[in-house]
């Protein structure tokens, strides 16, 4: 039995991602035994994973024993320590070596924060790449790309169901979720109240459809401004499974590159996504949907804030993303 650990902590939508990295190490491994440190925010991604023996939080790592293969994908100084000390036979990906991080050679690295030609030419490398998270992992580690393993329980949907319907929501309408705000981290990858206003009022006439306004806590506000003006339902604030159950009702999920995207994915939900200073090309959708960016060649920035007037995000039609959500109906 092989035993393997994967150090991932977050952010949320990265650890749902990094599941589809499950299966492969499966088959190539067999027999093996699967373990995962992560935030305990992100824990509950991991719940009734069926490739996954033991889930620990980072605050019970101590206890996370031997292995023959520790894959560190983390790349702050903290976590690479970890992933060096822990008593393994290898470690691939990120960790400390003579007090410095360092890494496995690999083109996912290399486009970090850690990377080795610094992060000026990171950022380049960024905006040049074209391949997806999944395939640079499967570089990395040797593996075939597989999609993300998460699987609602009967409670969960049925959580979601309950959620829509009492929004007034019928079982037969056509249900476009909504998701352009993108949290306090990243407030650049959202796409602008007014646009999705117009979105959502285009939807409603032309289509015919249903808009539920989603986000967390931080977008409560916007959102619930945007359901006012459109008459709308906004669905509120909910756990992380929770909203995976309300995602879980759409026909077609309209994103910024946020979790919702993830849950998605996760979902084999249709997809409209759009990117502006994060890549698109990283982004795996297993044939779901569609990308909007813009053509500009400040894109993939990775900044979080943009003193140009329009940004990537102003540039971004209204009229095109209603015709990508138009299309997504008529594929669901």
């Amino acid at each position: 039995m092989v035993r393997i650990l994967i150090v991932k902590l977050g952010a949320l939508g990265d650890v749902l991602r990094t599941t589809s990295l499950l299966p492969g190490l499966a088959e190539k491994f067999a027999p093996a035994e699967l373990d995962w440190i992560t935030a305990d925010a992100a824990s509950e991604l991991l719940d009734w994973n069926p490739y996954l023996s033991r889930v620990l939080a980072w605050d019970e790592r101590d206890g996370a024993g031997s292995y023959d293969l520790v894959i560190g994908l983390e790349d702050e100084k903290d976590v690479c320590r970890f992933a060096s000390t822990v008593d393994a036979k290898e470690v691939i990906g990120a960790y400390l070596s003579k007090g410095r991080i360092t890494y496995t050679p690999s083109a996912w690295f290399d486009m970090s924060v850690i990377s080795r030609f610094g992060l000026e030419q990171a950022n380049s490398l960024k905006q040049k790449n074209e391949k997806t998270y999944q395939q640079h992992m499967a570089d990395l580690l040797g593996i075939k790309v597989s999609p993300y393993v998460f699987k609602l329980q009967p409670d969960e949907i049925e959580y979601g169901r309950k959620v829509v319907k009492d929004l007034g929501i019928g079982i037969k309408e056509k249900i476009v979720g909504v998701n352009t705000g993108a949290g306090k981290r990243w407030p650049q990858k959202s796409w602008g109240s007014e646009q999705t206003i117009d979105l959502v009022k285009r939807i409603r006439d032309e289509l015919g459809a249903v808009s539920l306004i989603l986000g967390g806590l931080d977008e409560r506000a916007r959102n619930r401004a945007i359901a006012r003006e459109t008459g709308m339902p906004e669905t509120g604030v909910h756990s992380l499974r929770g909203f995976a159950g309300v995602v879980n009702r759409c026909a077609v999920l309209l994103s910024s590159d946020s979790l919702a995207l993830h849950f998605g994915i996760a979902l084999n939900k249709r997809l409209v996504v759009f990117f502006g200073p994060t890549s698109a090309a990283e982004i795996e959708l297993y044939g779901l949907g569609e990308k909007l960016a813009p053509d500009k060649p400040c894109a993939v920035c990775y900044k979080k804030s943009c003193e140009l007037k329009p940004n990537c995000m102003d540039d971004l039609p209204v009229g095109t993303v209603f015709q990508a959500v138009r299309r997504q109906l008529g594929a669901s």
